[in-house]
């Protein structure tokens, strides 16, 4: 048996050959599009380096089981990063609950739910006062559009986008700001 070796002059065909294979495993075991061309170009790298001791004819089965390790590898490693910062605010999260109290779970499970219930409130009565400033704020701030996109999209210009925010939160200011502050205060 005979091994034919790759020469740097065939990598132009290997790499058409194969290039849609590599892609597809990458995608596979990553499922995310970025990553997986980021992989395809590593296995891609690593087999023109090495390609001059490899065989030819088993360059596919190379590439694929090289972009498959690849690719678990890179999912490992994603799993276990995480921001040091989250992981000790959750932390702290959970011992404040721990150490609360049956009255004090009452009472925290109340004030959400009063909060829940006036933020209801405030948007039936915006709906009511004025639907325009209704879908304003709800674009603009619920569904976190960019503002330029919302005044093109409502056929307004920016500054009248503009204007209509604002008059919308004066107006939510003038009549709810004492109960929201009553709430905060409890």
């Amino acid at each position: 048996m005979e091994v034919k070796l790759v020469k740097k002059i065939d990598f132009d065909a290997i790499y058409k050959g194969n290039v849609g294979y590599v892609y597809a495993t990458a995608i596979k075991y990553t499922k995310n599009h970025h990553t997986a061309e980021e992989i395809v170009q590593n296995v891609f790298l690593k087999y023109y380096v090495n390609m001059e001791n490899t065989d030819a004819d088993a360059a596919r089965a190379w590439l694929i089981l090289t972009t498959k390790y690849m690719a678990l590898n890179e999912k490992r490693d994603h799993q276990k990063e995480y921001l040091v910062e989250e992981v000790e605010v959750k932390k702290e999260k959970e011992l404040t609950r721990v150490a609360e109290s049956p009255e004090e779970v009452f009472e925290r499970k109340s004030n959400e739910q009063k909060f829940t219930e006036l933020k209801e409130n405030i948007f039936e009565a915006l709906y009511k006062k004025n639907p325009r400033w209704y879908d304003v704020i709800t674009i603009t701030y619920i569904l976190g559009k960019p503002q330029k996109e919302v005044a093109e999209n409502m056929g307004i210009t920016l500054d009248v986008l503009h204007s209509t925010l604002y008059r919308a939160k004066q107006w939510i200011r003038k009549n709810y700001a004492e109960e929201y502050a009553h709430l905060s205060d409890v």
